[in-house]
């Protein structure tokens, strides 16, 4: 298995190493403000956000008690994340992921969400067994994240050459990516959903998912996640360029998405998420189950990256 996972990895290098340097397009024309509901809604409600629950809320979360029958291993993430896919007893499937970024995407994602970008259900659960007639067993804390009926998943995205490409939200979320420290910015890791309605300002949503590779370092080759002493040392911002573009501590592939970012664009990122509370951080992070000390320190360097880009001039 671990030899697998290297040699996937390797051609997963080289594939992305491949596309690294594309032309970015922007959106022409730009989208309306109907149009960017599809990918982003300035959310009225932010201080009453509830980020214990997340989006999918508590309607949607499993059941201490449930039954979760093995359907088949997601080998898309075995190379750093063991995953499944699972049905409960309601006959609806759950794609489960395991290993450290069953964390740290609860609370990236509860971030995202929290200052207006469309997001899926995700919960951590600690204890679980799986049925079935293979890999049965109790298992692992993960990361549940449900597919319910009213989302029809249709695809994925580009950051390079989507329809919000250029836009103000749109650079505003690489923002975010070099704030958390994701790296993983591949297509596939963005999807497109369907609903039966609209819902939080749109029927259609375009969605930065599998954000995991959060609150540890930026990176190529399987940087650390979910880890506080790497978070605690990797920096945000490392000044501005002559031309006035900011200069992130980004090392992952794609970076030249974050080329022509400026200061205005990081303040729009970091003001938003500056109106989120402690109470409605601590809920993020304790709906990931972390131990409170080990929260306060993930928090504590949250806070002064966004108070590092409100300051930043230019």
């Amino acid at each position: 298995m671990r030899r697998t996972a290297v040699l996937g990895l390797a051609s997963g290098i080289l594939l992305h190493a491949a596309c690294a340097g594309k032309a970015i397009r922007p959106a022409v024309p730009p989208p309306t403000p109907e149009e960017m509901a599809q990918f982003w809604v300035e959310p009225a409600d932010l201080s009453s956000r509830d980020l214990f629950w997340g989006p999918g809320g508590r309607e949607h979360a499993p059941r201490p008690d449930e039954r979760w029958e093995f359907l088949e291993r997601d080998n898309k993430t075995w190379g750093f994340s063991p995953g499944f896919d699972v049905k409960d007893s309601r006959g609806i499937t759950w794609s489960v992921k395991q290993g450290p970024e069953a964390q740290s995407e609860i609370v990236a994602s509860r971030l995202l969400w929290a200052i207006g970008y469309h997001q899926p259900a995700t919960y951590y659960v600690r204890q679980w067994t799986m049925h079935g007639e293979r890999w049965a067993g109790p298992k692992d804390a993960a990361r549940f994240r449900p597919n319910l009926p009213w989302m029809d998943r249709k695809g994925g995205w580009s950051w390079h050459d989507g329809p919000f490409t250029g836009t103000q939200p749109w650079r505003g979320a690489l923002v975010m990516m070099a704030l958390l420290g994701n790296s993983d910015l591949k297509p596939s890791q963005n999807t497109i959903y369907e609903l039966d309605r609209p819902r939080e300002g749109a029927r259609r949503w375009y969605v930065m998912r599998d954000v995991g590779q959060a609150f540890g370092e930026s990176g190529m080759i399987w940087p650390k996640r979910n880890d506080i002493d790497a978070w605690e040392k990797e920096p945000f911002l490392e000044g501005l360029r002559e031309d006035g573009t900011v200069r992130f501590n980004y090392s992952g592939l794609w970076k030249e998405l974050f080329r022509n970012l400026r200061p205005d664009d990081v303040r729009w990122a970091a003001e938003r998420l500056a109106r989120i509370s402690d109470r409605q951080l601590e809920d993020a992070f304790r709906a990931a189950e972390y131990e409170p000390e080990l929260a306060q320190r993930f928090i504590r360097r949250l806070k002064e990256k966004i108070a590092e880009g409100l300051a930043l001039k230019g």
